[in-house]
């Protein structure tokens, strides 16, 4: 016969009504419209929105939040490019006019004028596939062409996209895996666009927030946010303070994996894998910042059909999925 403390180290059990996964010091719990990560042995927790675009709207350790809330709560429930931990697919940014070229074809992308932005999975809902506590409290969402219409509407290559958040210790991990499930090769690209808090303290300002990419170069944008293709020195290679900098930057010739934010207590890291060789820093007059690993620059699409290198734009074969592991990690102390 299992023991009372045998069932509260590992099972599943019942909590008022709501279902949680534990196996001490990981739990995963099921509510109404999110799925909370714990890890019991450093504080740390993690909200992730299945219905708002698998959105991870929260990563706390105490009660230092680590991304900024909607500024229209109502977003929590259907979604958007701006707050938490948005992602950005098939294409992350904008695509110039919303069109573009490809072995020879011109797509369409988007209704009426302007440009295309963040891709067609940050506003729908996502289908849960598996949850768990081995190795760190973890749960899979999964977008798919057929079931996500505006994939189905506007993206001419079926496919499929599935993300993992994993929570251990102070670090929430994602891994994605991005499919082509079509016959025709497919363009594509991925990002990410976690909004931090600034500052993540009241002991420490915007101004005196410091921060860090590690890009040689940044490229030369139109007053839209659209590259023209020529590339620039970077300011922030080494660590400095933002000050009143207002940031919507495109970064490229990686030196390194992580983007860095220093406060006057925390550090966040924000590291990607070799599949991330460019990355977008956000910094408006809003009191966030945003570091956003990209598979590719901004516009990609276009700039590589004008034979603009090393813009990162790839293409998708049907049986050779990508996959690409972003990590957010926070430690207390600033460090230099």
């Amino acid at each position: 016969m299992t023991s009372a403390r045998e069932a509260k180290l590992v099972g599943i059990f019942w909590l008022a009504g709501t279902a949680v996964l534990a196996a001490l010091p990981y739990s995963v719990e099921q509510r109404s419209t999110e799925i909370v990560l714990r890890d019991g042995s450093t504080g740390a927790m993690a909200v992730v929105l299945p219905q708002a675009g698998f959105n991870c709207a929260r990563f706390a350790v105490g009660n230092i939040e680590f991304l900024a809330p909607p500024v229209d709560p109502s977003a929590l429930q259907k979604g958007g490019a701006g707050f938490g931990w948005p992602i950005l697919f098939p294409f992350p940014n904008r695509i110039a006019n919303g069109e573009f070229t490809f072995n020879g074809k011109t797509y369409r992308v988007k209704d009426g004028k302007g440009h295309a932005i963040h891709g067609f999975v940050h506003n729908q809902p996502w289908r849960v596939t598996a949850r768990g506590t081995d190795n760190g409290a973890w749960v899979t969402g999964v977008t798919e062409t057929e079931s996500n219409p505006l994939l189905k509407k506007f993206w001419p290559w079926p496919c499929r996209l599935t993300v993992t958040y994993r929570l251990a210790g102070q670090s929430l991990t994602m891994t994605a895996v991005a499919e082509n499930l079509g016959t025709e090769p497919m363009p594509f690209g991925f990002g990410v666009h976690p909004y931090h808090p600034l500052p993540l303290t009241p002991a420490g300002t915007r101004a005196r927030c410091e921060i860090q990419v590690p890009c040689r170069q940044r490229m030369e944008l139109t007053p839209d946010c659209i590259p023209t293709g020529k590339r620039l020195p970077s300011e922030w290679l080494k660590q400095r303070a933002l000050g009143d900098v207002k940031l919507d930057d495109v970064f490229t010739s990686a030196t390194g994996d992580a983007c860095v934010l220093r406060d006057a207590e925390w550090e966040v890291r924000m590291q990607a894998d070799n599949a991330f060789r460019h990355w977008v820093v956000y910094a408006p007059q809003r009191n966030v910042i945003c570091f956003e690993p990209y598979t590719c620059v901004t516009d990609a699409f276009n700039l590589h059909a004008r034979g603009v290198p090393d813009t990162g734009f790839a293409v998708l074969e049907r049986g050779k999925p990508w996959r690409g592991t972003v990590t957010m990690s926070v430690q207390q102390g600033k460090t230099k």
